[in-house]
C-alpha cells in the first residue's frame, strides 16, 4: 500500500470529524504560504531602520528621503509618507505617522488570528472525534459476537482523529510562533523608523 492509498485509509476511518479537520489543515497551510510570501515583501530589514536613523542623526534629509523611497517593505513605506508629511505640515507629523503605523501593523497583523483559532480547534476537533467513536464502540459492544470489527473501528477512529488535530495544531503553533517573531521584529523597525523621524523632524524645522 502507498503512502497516498495508506493516507486516504485513515481518513476514511477517522469519521465525518476528518472533514473539518482537513479543512483546517488546509487554512493554514493557505495562510501560512499568503504570510510568507507577504512578508517576504514587506520586510524593510533592520538594515534600513538603522541606515534611516543615522542619516536623520546626521541631518541628511535627502539621503534618508530617498533611501525610504527606494526600499521596499512596510517600514520603509510608512517612512516616506510620514517624511512626506514632515516637509508639508510637520505640526502634524506625530499623529500621522502614528496612524501609518497601525495600518502597516494591521496589514502584517492579517490572518494570523485565524491561525490562533486554528490552533485552538484542532485538538477541540480531534477531542469531538475521540467522544464519537468511543460512543462508536460502545454501541457496538453488543453486536460484538456477530461483528467484532465495529468495536474496533470506533476505537480507531477515536485515535486518529486525536492524532490528526494534534498534528495540525502542533504545526499551526509552529507557523504562528515562526510569523509572531517576524511581526515583532518588523514592528520595532516601524517604531524606530516613525520615532526617529518625527525627532528629525522637530529639529528641522526649529
Amino acid at each position: 500500500m502507498s503512502f497516498f492509498d495508506a493516507g486516504i485509509s485513515y481518513f476514511q476511518k477517522g469519521g465525518y470529524v476528518m472533514y473539518p479537520l482537513l479543512l483546517c489543515s488546509i487554512a493554514a497551510i493557505v495562510i501560512a504560504i499568503e504570510r510568507f510570501i507577504y512578508y517576504r515583501g514587506a520586510d524593510s530589514g533592520e538594515e534600513f531602520a538603522d541606515e534611516l536613523m543615522q542619516l536623520l542623526d546626521e541631518k541628511k534629509w535627502d539621503d534618508a528621503y530617498n533611501l525610504a523611497l527606494n526600499t521596499k517593505g512596510e517600514a520603509a513605506k510608512v517612512a516616506a509618507a510620514a517624511m512626506d508629511r514632515g516637509m508639508e505640515k510637520p505640526e502634524r507629523i506625530e499623529t500621522f505617522a502614528s496612524n501609518q503605523a497601525e495600518r502597516a501593523l494591521d496589514r502584517m497583523e492579517q490572518y494570523l488570528p485565524y491561525l490562533g483559532v486554528i490552533i485552538m480547534l484542532s485538538p477541540t476537533l480531534g477531542l469531538l472525534g475521540t467522544i464519537t467513536g468511543m460512543m462508536s464502540s460502545f454501541n457496538a459492544l453488543d453486536m460484538r459476537v456477530s461483528n467484532p470489527m465495529a468495536v474496533t473501528a470506533g476505537i480507531a477512529e477515536a485515535l486518529i482523529t486525536t492524532v490528526f488535530g494534534l498534528c495540525i495544531s502542533v504545526v499551526a503553533i509552529c507557523i504562528h510562533t515562526y510569523f509572531g517573531q517576524k511581526l515583532k521584529r518588523m514592528t520595532v523597525d516601524i517604531e524606530e523608523s516613525t520615532n526617529a523621524i518625527i525627532d528629525a523632524t522637530g529639529d528641522r524645522w526649529r
